[in-house]
């Protein structure tokens, strides 16, 4: 199994840019806690939704892309901001920032729901958090374009961060995601 995930928000110009593939040791599953890695700082969060597909396909096309899922769950990405800056700034690699084991918080449950009817509540700290809904449009798209490099299969999940910017996570920070009016995902920072 493999998770693709687009990063950095989505108002990147290019999406070939934006596209990324984590290992599977970076799911947090069960409601479980995010434990902030002791080799950071400054860990920010991403919260959006996933897809699990449930067909093999590869350079799909954005049209298509409806066939390959039948299922959405909530998700929150954390990641190490000063890894990413300083490895940006010398040049090498921010895969360890993104990737690292227990970084991506998932729901256990999904919800098979009509594509272009999809209800998403994100509470950080209980206060309701701000997204743009056109995001959820263009899921065709970043599939699309993940597809051009990596070929999906039954099981693979694809991250869609709903967020435009990285939200500053400390410890005792809740995350509590909902879809279709319902309670999904709550992950507590630890």
């Amino acid at each position: 199994m493999k998770i693709l995930a687009l990063e950095y928000g989505h108002d990147v110009a290019s999406l070939d840019e934006a596209m990324a593939c984590y290992p599977d040791s970076s799911l947090i599953r069960n409601n479980d806690d995010f434990y902030v890695p002791n080799f950071s700082n400054q860990i920010v969060a991403y919260a959006g939704i996933y897809l699990q597909f449930n067909k093999i396909g590869k350079c799909i096309e954005p049209r298509f892309v409806d066939r390959y899922f039948k299922e959405v769950g909530c998700a929150v990405k954390f990641m190490a901001a000063d890894v990413i800056e300083r490895n940006k700034k010398n040049g090498t690699a921010t895969d360890i920032a993104c990737s690292f084991d227990s970084s991506l918080a998932i729901s256990n449950e999904k919800i098979l729901v009509d594509k272009t009817d999809l209800q998403v509540s994100i509470l950080f700290n209980k206060q309701q958090i701000e997204f743009d809904f056109n995001v959820i449009k263009t899921i065709p798209e970043f599939v699309a374009t993940a597809t051009k490099y990596y070929t999906v299969k039954i099981g693979d999940l694809f991250f869609v961060p709903l967020t435009r910017t990285p939200m500053p996570v400390s410890i005792g920070d809740v995350f509590d995601l909902s879809l279709q009016q319902r309670q999904l995902l709550t992950c507590t920072v630890k």
